[in-house]
């Protein structure tokens, strides 16, 4: 409406709401236009978050902004996003969603184990980086292309059942009709198990995403 506002939470609390949608304009001389959401978070996750700002700042040798504490109590969002595309609990789902990026990196790390190497040599390990993440790309493309459609299985006992087949795998490589028969053989069993049981008090990501607007 005109009015510049430097503090957001006061913005969001002036609204007297615990979930706000607000069209802002957003800068001092480009204006662009976006959409302000914020949700007010539990008093014990305010609290959790206020501590972890606290060991951060302790551990950097920094002061606590006041604000920063005060700001704790809400999950905020700026988005150029209509409403009509993405609603504030899709948005509370996508942001929950961007963890699965650091747990496909642990995922790679842990199974893929690219992260170490028993060699001493550059050139030596520099290779073993090359042919394990090859090796990562060959496991997460079986995924996608044999799980695309089944959203509650489990990478991590998928990754398991593919490095069970990986001589199998390696083993038909000078033959297209043995790669796709193996490849045909893993994508079964990936699609036979794998599964992860659906939860209610803590729901998976799969199942946000797939109607992000149930209240569990």
């Amino acid at each position: 409406e005109g009015q510049r506002w430097d503090d957001v939470r006061g913005l969001l609390e002036s609204q007297h709401a615990d979930c706000v949608d607000l069209p802002v304009t957003v800068g001092v001389t480009a204006r662009v236009a976006a959409r302000l959401l914020g949700v007010r978070v539990p008093t014990d996750v305010a609290e959790q978050r206020r501590q972890q700002i606290r060991a951060e700042a302790r551990r950097a040798g920094k002061a606590v902004s006041g604000d920063l504490l005060r700001l704790a109590a809400w999950t905020i969002f700026l988005t150029n996003a209509p409403h009509t595309l993405l609603t504030v609990r899709e948005a509370l789902v996508l942001g929950r969603a961007r963890w699965q990026i650091e747990l496909l990196f642990k995922l790679w790390k842990s199974h893929g184990h690219i992260d170490e190497s028993r060699g001493t040599q550059p050139w030596r390990v520099l290779c073993e980086v090359y042919a394990k993440l090859l090796a990562v790309v060959i496991s997460h493309w079986v995924m996608l292309t044999a799980l695309w459609a089944h959203p509650d299985r489990s990478l991590v006992k998928a990754a398991r059942l593919i490095q069970k087949h990986a001589f199998h795998l390696a083993s038909s490589l000078c033959s297209l009709v043995a790669m796709e028969a193996t490849l045909r053989l893993i994508r079964e069993g990936l699609q036979a198990c794998c599964r992860m049981d659906a939860r209610t008090a803590c729901p998976h990501t799969y199942q946000l995403l797939m109607n992000p607007e149930v209240s569990y």
